[in-house]
């Protein structure tokens, strides 16, 4: 790590409002998420004060305003939830229309705890489980490299599949749709368990096939074929995460106190028998929750030695997690000192030398995982990204034509093949890969959708601009009239709406303006 030059987490200001927590969640194409611990810790110190006098009603919205600031602290996603639990067993009443027109934000963040909000206030509702693990989902792969909201989702997902089977007339519908969800995250053990409960539900043979398709995944995936008594040792892991968030949840803060006690106590549990791998993954998860380098660090050693005495990948793996966090914490904090002083060369140079460090190390890492796990496709998206980033073209189209058959990164892989085969000069091929995308994705008016139509709308006035063709240039503009229709504000679709309409015209005069 003295490569990247790595130092402490810096901390942010003592508390934020609304309008902070807002411009902290950014959007995910244009800013990255900026994690405040120290705003988030007030919000929520407050709000477990507020929930031992028993107002519950604020202390959920305290919890809201801390979560926005420090959304994947699982901890506190528990608590919140111990609150809900509180509130409803005094009488708490569902959320109403009010509650569910004032929104938190429009950004992924906001969608999912709006989604949170309205699931505390009625915290026993599938239907609401289900919202908030979407929305958990969505927001994972927006902010991937910042946070771990996937463990939001598959905790939401957990307690769907548990409630909903303690209904009267379980939902099938509720099942399947978990099933998307935990496909989406990687976990496919849940998944299964998902697709099964449905079967038995309604014993319906056509979930046969995906089952099949789910279980050869679930074995690919934790080396059942020939890492002996791993696929066991992942459950008692997927176990241990939870009794070990219920530890540390029980509506008290993860202080700095509490968690240096908790890696004292599973240390001590580590050296009594270090060929636990148990006891190991409940160090490992400890130390990284303190955001130190020096607990990383240690982490980072435990998992490279039982790697190398195991020979299980998924230490490496997990290293590595651990490693690119690091880095881009330190670019966070690089990035913070440019915006400072921003004519300072030296803080310039420095941070721009770290992001091409951090990209070979990302390359390399992701083609060693792509070798390890050849048929994870999520993976093989990744990798594709880093190569897009290191202008290596050709060999990132390749991820992206293998990609683009998981659901999960489809419409993401379809952005990168078009952005791809652009800077290729390949105008033609961009074209059709952004209108398959088109079609392939769901919905016609978000992020994702309006990015599609923005990249066909570039390459048909690049291909006009080109050809002196009237067919594409009228092509991107009513592609340019549909995203100014739909978001005024996206990119700079004004300045483009007037610039494809003088191009129109000037074709359509043979070539006079």
């Amino acid at each position: 790590m003295a490569l990247f030059g790595l130092g402490q987490k810096k901390k942010g200001e003592a508390e934020a409002g609304d309008d902070d927590a807002a411009k902290a969640a950014g959007s995910p194409d244009d800013t990255k998420f900026k994690p405040d611990p120290r705003k988030a810790r007030a919000w929520l110190e407050r709000a477990h004060t507020v929930a031992d006098t028993g107002n519950y009603e604020y202390a959920i919205e305290c919890y809201l305003q801390g979560l926005r600031h420090d959304p994947d602290n699982m901890a506190e996603h528990e608590a919140l939830r111990d609150v809900s639990l509180k509130r409803k067993v005094k009488g708490g009443k569902p959320g109403g229309l009010k509650d569910r027109m004032n929104k938190i934000g429009s950004d992924p963040i906001g969608k999912m705890l709006h989604a949170e909000k309205l699931w505390s206030m009625d915290p026993l509702n599938c239907k609401l489980m289900r919202d908030v693990m979407n929305a958990a989902v969505t927001a994972d792969q927006a902010y991937h490299d910042e946070l771990n909201l996937g463990e939001v989702a598959f905790w939401a997902g957990d307690l769907l599949l548990e409630f909903n089977a303690g209904q009267k007339k379980p939902d099938k519908g509720l099942y399947m749709q978990a099933c998307d969800n935990f496909k989406a995250i990687g976990r496919f053990d849940k998944a299964v368990e998902a697709v099964k409960r449905a079967y038995r539900l309604t014993s319906d043979d056509n979930l046969l096939p995906l089952l099949k398709d789910l279980e050869a995944e679930e074995t690919m995936q934790t080396g059942k074929y020939g890492g002996g008594a791993e696929g066991d040792f992942r459950a008692n892991i997927k176990d241990a995460d939870k009794q070990r968030d219920l530890e540390m949840s029980d509506g008290k803060s993860s202080t700095e106190t509490q968690l240096d006690e908790m890696i004292q106590k599973r240390r001590a549990e580590y050296d009594e028998d270090p060929e636990d791998l148990d006891k190991l993954q409940k160090l490992v998860d400890v130390l990284v929750r303190k955001e130190s380098n020096a607990t990383e660090k240690e982490a980072i050693g435990l998992l490279t030695k039982a790697w190398e005495q195991t020979g299980q990948y998924r230490h490496k793996v997990k290293a590595g997690d651990i490693t690119m966090k690091q880095i881009n914490r330190y670019i966070r904090d690089l990035h913070k000192m440019v915006v400072a002083a921003p004519g300072d060369e030296e803080y310039a140079k420095k941070y721009n030398e770290t992001l091409r460090k951090k990209l070979a190390y990302e390359l390399q890492e992701y083609t060693d995982r792509v070798k390890n796990y050849p048929t994870d496709l999520s993976l093989k998206f990744e990798l594709g990204k880093r190569l897009f980033q290191g202008s290596r073209f050709d060999d990132a189209i390749g991820m992206f034509q293998q990609a683009k058959a998981d659901p999960k990164s489809r419409a993401s892989a379809h952005i990168y093949l078009g952005r791809c085969y652009v800077h290729k000069g390949w105008l033609d091929e961009a074209i059709d890969t952004l209108r398959d995308g088109i079609e392939a994705h769901p919905m016609n008016d978000d992020r994702v959708a309006l990015e599609l139509r923005y990249l066909k709308m570039d390459a048909h006035q690049k291909a006009a601009e080109k050809t002196n063709s009237t067919e594409h240039a009228d092509e991107a503009r009513k592609l340019a009239s549909t995203i100014l229709q739909a978001d005024i504000n996206f990119r700079d679709i004004k300045a483009r709406v007037d610039q494809i309409r003088e191009l129109t015209t000037r074709l359509a005069n043979g070539g006079v303006a």
